[in-house]
């Protein structure tokens, strides 16, 4: 295989798994839901090799679990596994947002405020804002915290979790509807301890944030008697 075929192959199994990624994380394949390689051939129009290699990456990120003589699924989170990630999650971003407070300019303390004025806007629309929209631009005010920490290690370490992150998210927005201005919310006054340049206020306001987000999740997946994961302890915080 010369170096332009080789390109072509790394190229279309990104971009097969950059799909199935956002399929995944916006909800459209659920929890426990098989992942056939015949259902993608026929959606995307691709052959099997860059489809095989796409459910390989998804299946080492923990998106999709592999079952032996059975295929692929989306994987079921179990509430050992959610409490895990988050016990990380929140440490990371929590000095995240106190560094952010020491060190971020006025500029971009200035893109965080825009940010949270544009979701504010589409909220507002008299269509609303959709689940993966809102996905996103939460994604997009949590990375600006971690992007004006200046760290560029502890991004690489939320960037390892980051897929298991979107998971929980999509879960928890599909089981919250009325989240999202909660979110908000609490992501002002996230803003506000950064800006005030208080540290250890800052890096408090992330972490209730985090914790009070994925207990709402586990609380409604529980009333509603899904199968997403595998006990259902509650998670202490």
């Amino acid at each position: 295989m010369d170096t332009f075929q080789k390109l072509q192959k790394e190229t279309t199994s990104m971009a097969v798994y950059k799909h199935l990624y956002s399929l995944i994380v916006t909800g459209a394949f659920q929890p426990g839901e098989w992942i056939r390689e015949r259902q993608i051939k026929e959606m995307l129009g691709v052959s099997s090799t860059p489809i095989r290699e796409a459910l390989k990456m998804l299946t080492q990120e923990r998106l999709l679990e592999a079952v032996p003589h059975h295929g692929v699924r989306v994987k079921h989170l179990s509430t050992k596994e959610i409490e895990d990630i988050y016990e990380l999650r929140v440490e990371l971003e929590g000095l995240a947002a106190e560094l952010a407070a020491k060190r971020g300019t006025h500029d971009q303390f200035q893109k965080m405020d825009e940010l949270l004025h544009m979701i504010e806007r589409k909220m507002e629309e008299n269509s609303g804002i959709q689940d993966s929209e809102f996905l996103k631009l939460n994604n997009d005010f949590h990375d600006l915290i971690i992007e004006v920490s200046g760290n560029h290690a502890l991004k690489n370490a939320v960037s390892q979790i980051r897929a298991s992150i979107d998971l929980i998210r999509i879960i928890s927005l599909k089981n919250n509807k009325g989240r999202f201005d909660e979110t908000l919310r609490q992501h002002r006054l996230i803003l506000y301890a950064i800006k005030t340049r208080d540290p250890q206020l800052a890096r408090l306001r992330i972490q209730e944030h985090i914790w009070d987000s994925v207990k709402m999740m586990l609380k409604a997946a529980k009333e509603s008697n899904e199968r997403i994961f595998e006990n259902k302890d509650a998670i202490m915080t």
